[in-house]
């Protein structure tokens, strides 16, 4: 989608849908994503106050002063970032990784220094993990900064621990939000991998990446889904249409009920792609204890949420919780 001739046409049929945020980062074709973004906005004239845009920082180049969360790179980053994207601000900048390097006082600093230039509304993090979040709570406290406000982890039917069960305490006790990614892993779910071919001019058959890493990627994917795993995508595609609905849209429906995900991120390369993807909102408002059940079912790979030594019992996944409160 970097240089995607059809990005101005898939923003407005995103904004069609009432779709108002929109996230790309510095490292996405080294700054070539932001700047299709930025010209996608430019040409579609969308008022300002109308749309959420974030970006994220960690990698702007191959320079030894272009990576990481240093003052200096996070200082110049978003300032390159702002002009790629034609904006004189956006909303929430993110951490893209976690810097081992870089102290997190430096790092803390820099982000709230954009918020006091008006450069940005918010920061926030990216798989970072929960105990270096906390880190970055208890370092803006004790300094009087702005904290971070969500974190942009993975979240699909595919890989569901870190999410469910890890950060399940930053949710509860920080309110913290999140706008997850790769919700169809990578194109995995939608269905057109369920006969375990890869389809020509699909995301697995190369392109953007080479061969090696996306057949890296597609086995990461397959070793998580276990040797049925092919079997459990027909079985998913199977349950789609016993509900009159896409197999992509009963996957990300699946992501969305969850409350604890405030923003399903979605990429497309066509417009048809965000129309079809937008049917999940419709999905998703039926949902059912019954259709969550079926979906376990398949699946198998609930996680094991932490042990409650008070009762020697898990504790309940806030998931569960949350859906049976709603139904």
């Amino acid at each position: 989608m970097y240089q995607n001739v059809n990005q101005p046409l898939i923003l407005y049929r995103a904004c069609e849908y009432g779709v108002n945020y929109f996230d790309t980062a510095e490292v996405y074709g080294l700054g070539i994503a932001e700047k299709a973004m930025g010209n996608a906005f430019k040409r579609l004239n969308m008022p300002r106050k109308d749309i959420v845009v974030s970006t994220k920082f960690f990698k702007s180049g191959k320079g030894v002063n272009d990576t990481m969360l240093s003052r200096k790179h996070l200082s110049e980053g978003i300032c390159a970032s702002l002009e790629r994207l034609q904006l004189d601000y956006v909303d929430v900048a993110f951490a893209h990784r976690y810097d081992h390097i870089t102290p997190m006082e430096e790092v803390c600093r820099s982000f709230n220094w954009m918020i006091n230039q008006n450069k940005c509304f918010y920061w926030a993090t990216s798989e970072w993990t929960p105990e270096q979040i906390r880190e970055a709570n208890i370092c803006c406290d004790r300094l009087g900064l702005i904290k971070p406000i969500a974190d942009q982890p993975q979240y699909n039917l595919i890989t569901r621990k870190k999410f469910e069960v890890d950060l399940a305490p930053i949710f509860e006790k920080l309110g913290y939000g999140t706008t997850i990614w790769s919700p169809l892993a990578s194109g995995l779910l939608t269905g057109k991998y369920n006969d375990k071919t890869i389809p020509e001019g699909s995301r697995f058959a190369g392109g953007k990446l080479k061969k090696e890493e996306c057949d890296k990627i597609l086995k990461r994917y397959e070793e998580a889904g276990g040797e049925d795993f092919y079997d459990k995508l027909k079985a998913l595609g199977a349950l789609a249409k016993e509900m009159k609905c896409t197999q992509a849209q009963l996957v990300l429906a699946w992501c969305i009920v969850n409350k604890d995900v405030s923003t399903c991120l979605i990429g497309a390369t066509k417009a048809e792609q965000v129309v079809e993807n937008m049917g999940a909102l419709e999905v998703a408002k039926n949902w059912t204890m019954e259709t969550e059940k079926k979906i376990e079912e398949i699946m198998k790979n609930k996680p094991q949420p932490e042990l409650n030594w008070r009762i020697l019992k898990p504790f309940d996944l806030r998931r569960e919780t949350q859906l049976q409160l709603k139904h």
